[in-house]
């Protein structure tokens, strides 16, 4: 999965291209499924009799199509979850990520961290473009549970620089260039959906799982 700072970068190239009714609901979408405490979060499901791995897409879009259309808080979510499908091909695919070998998890979130501070700079995120809002009786509480305001707060801290330990991994180039490309691909979703044609499916954006 891409940072939050990631995705909040994406989420204002997206805002600059498509109209939004509420830039708030629509950031705070875009890393909630990143906030989930209890429940499957990120849609993920298992299809092809359990041979392959995806983001419930489709699902998604059948629960709440409608919400997206008119509360910007789904629109955001459901772009996570493209994002997240679109870094997993960015990095698995281009650049033969391999998650399995011992440490490698660990040493990418350390390049996030310290590329979080150039994708800040680039694109002028600052911290107070993300709210805590208040989600009760919201129908996304049927996915999962989340903790906003732990959200928020990590969210912020991401704002603080870190020391540059060395690039393992994901460097500030592929950061760049992730983002440019995401914002693309999210915006080709955004105007199928307004055109009705048929969005990203699950099976063409799947993966095999191994054992």
């Amino acid at each position: 999965m891409a940072s939050s700072v990631i995705h909040l970068a994406i989420t204002e190239g997206i805002a600059k291209k498509w109209e939004i009714k509420d830039i708030y609901r629509l950031r705070l979408g875009a890393v909630l499924p990143d906030g989930a405490i209890h429940g499957n979060g990120h849609l993920k499901i298992r299809i092809c009799d359990e041979t392959r791995s995806t983001y419930d897409l489709e699902g998604f879009r059948e629960r709440f199509g409608e919400k997206m259309k008119e509360d910007d808080l789904y629109l955001g979510y459901y772009l996570h979850l493209v994002q997240d499908i679109f870094y997993r091909y960015y990095v698995y695919s281009e650049h033969n990520w391999d998650p399995l070998a011992p440490g490698n998890v660990e040493r990418l979130y350390q390049d996030y961290r310290i590329t979080n501070e150039f994708v800040i700079e680039k694109y002028g995120l600052n911290p107070d473009l993300i709210r805590q809002l208040d989600l009760a009786d919201e129908p996304l509480l049927t996915v999962a549970e989340y903790d906003v305001k732990e959200l928020v707060e990590r969210i912020r801290g991401h704002f603080v620089p870190v020391e540059d330990t060395g690039i393992f991994f994901f460097t500030r180039e592929m950061a760049g260039e992730f983002v440019e490309r995401a914002t693309v691909f999210c915006l080709e979703e955004l105007q199928r959906l307004s055109e009705g044609k048929p969005g990203l499916g699950n099976l063409e954006w799947s993966w095999e799982r191994h054992s």
